[in-house]
């Protein structure tokens, strides 16, 4: 009878007592990340209170082209069922919308089972506008000001990446997203850290590029400027380098200007002026920063326009395919061009000169200093160098270089856009 109250007894025991928690999905009450962009996100992760967890680690990364990607690790406070940690982007500055992010926990309870949560991911977004969405091939326009603006510019990405290709043999690489923002005002509030005189930035890791252009000026300086920046992208992919190599200032403003189509007025007025002065400026000083003031500005880009259009007509479109690659490599700027053109750039700029009209500079065979400064569009530079100038080449013969073909590769580097570009727009406009 006893034996028989017992076998009756432990089931209805068992029923009763509550079930011992499994460190695994079944524990996961909520796992989610709370964004106040651009300022902050918050992890947080909810477990069963029937499990007691001892440890927990959050491990979350950013979406993006690098060399080196590495993930970041959280030791987080266990305080109860709930875990969670403040990333506060004020302290590392914020990606961009339309960025990715992904992230886990590991959590480990008080008889040493570890559990790993899924990852999760979330894509950054600026909700303070309604956004309207274009795309053709790999650009895509996101805008929220005008109805033609979108369009309009993701044309004009279209037509400079087509350029582009059948003039240069210099094709995309990764899809590329455009953030219109209505004004500059509105788009620097979603970037902490960013100049206050800043028309735009290019998150170049991301391919994502963000630009304040108010629709009264989206068909003149919207336009180009979309062209010239996507080109800066378009390079950092194709001739891209883990091993420290970059362009010269003049072939990456050169070739962001070739994009944009047609020279202005600005330029062909610029050019003009400037053979007619012989007031050039020595081409090795703009290996690196550009003159800050607006008029010198303006005849650096021009005359970066003018020796890129000298080397494609004069050498083809393989022979800069193949500079670019060089310079990829780590290779210097005069070893680059004497391996692709059979001179460096004193002879670049001698081989130049002639071919628009104008008589030889003398090149002193003695170090010329420059010093970095804004150089618009362009990654910053460091402190004062001075650069030797090789022996002149004044009286030696420029050989010629037979083009040749390369490879495609990918990379990215970081650009801003300056307000060099709208005194560019003004001058053209009244000029």
């Amino acid at each position: 009878m006893f034996t028989r109250f017992l076998a009756l007894l432990i089931p209805a025991l068992l029923v009763a007592l509550p079930p011992i928690s499994q460190l695994d999905e079944t524990a996961v009450i909520a796992n989610e990340a709370l964004v106040s962009y651009p300022d902050q996100v918050t992890f947080r992760l909810q477990l069963d209170p029937d499990v007691t967890i001892a440890d927990a680690t959050l491990t979350y990364d950013l979406e993006q082209t690098s060399c080196l990607d590495v993930s970041t690790q959280v030791p987080v406070e266990v305080t109860g069922d709930t875990v969670e940690w403040d990333w506060i982007m004020i302290r590392s500055g914020n990606p961009p919308p339309g960025a990715t992010m992904w992230w886990e926990w590991t959590v480990v309870d008080d008889q040493g089972n570890s559990y790993t949560t899924p990852r999760q991911e979330l894509t950054f977004s600026d909700d303070r506008f309604e956004w309207q969405t274009v795309s053709d091939g790999d650009v895509t326009v996101h805008w929220y000001r005008g109805d033609e603006v979108g369009p309009m510019l993701l044309d004009a990405a279209t037509e400079g990446l087509q350029l582009l290709e059948d003039d240069l043999g210099i094709k995309l690489q990764e899809d590329v997203q455009f953030y219109i923002y209505g004004s500059p005002e509105d788009m620097r509030e979603a970037v902490l850290y960013i100049q206050d005189w800043a028309g735009g930035v290019a998150f170049s890791e991301y391919n994502i590029i963000l630009m304040g252009v108010p629709p009264s000026i989206a068909e003149d300086w919207g336009r180009d400027t979309v062209r010239h920046e996507l080109t800066h992208l378009v390079l950092g992919q194709y001739g891209s380098s883990c091993v420290g190599g970059d362009r010269p200032s003049w072939l990456e403003e050169g070739l962001a200007m070739y994009a944009e189509g047609d020279p202005s007025e600005t330029v062909t007025g610029d050019i003009e002026s400037a053979v007619r002065e012989n007031s050039f400026i020595p081409l090795r000083s703009l290996n690196g920063a550009f003159p800050a003031h607006d008029a010198a500005a303006s005849l650096a880009y021009s005359q970066s326009y003018s020796v890129v259009q000298f080397l494609r007509e004069q050498y083809g479109e393989e022979s800069i395919q193949e500079l670019i690659h060089v310079l990829a490599t780590g290779e210097s700027y005069d070893g680059a061009l004497e391996q692709v053109y059979g001179y460096n750039v004193d002879g670049l700029e001698q081989a130049w000169r002639s071919w628009v009209g104008v008589p030889p500079r003398v090149v002193p065979p003695t170090p010329t200093p420059f010093s970095a400064a804004a150089v618009p569009t362009m990654e910053p530079l460091a402190g004062p160098v001075n650069q030797p100038t090789p022996q002149s080449y004044v009286q030696n013969p420029v050989p010629q270089a037979e083009p040749s073909s390369s490879i495609c590769s990918f990379g990215l580097i970081p650009l801003m856009l300056l307000g060099v570009f709208t005194w560019r727009l003004r001058k053209s406009s009244h000029g």
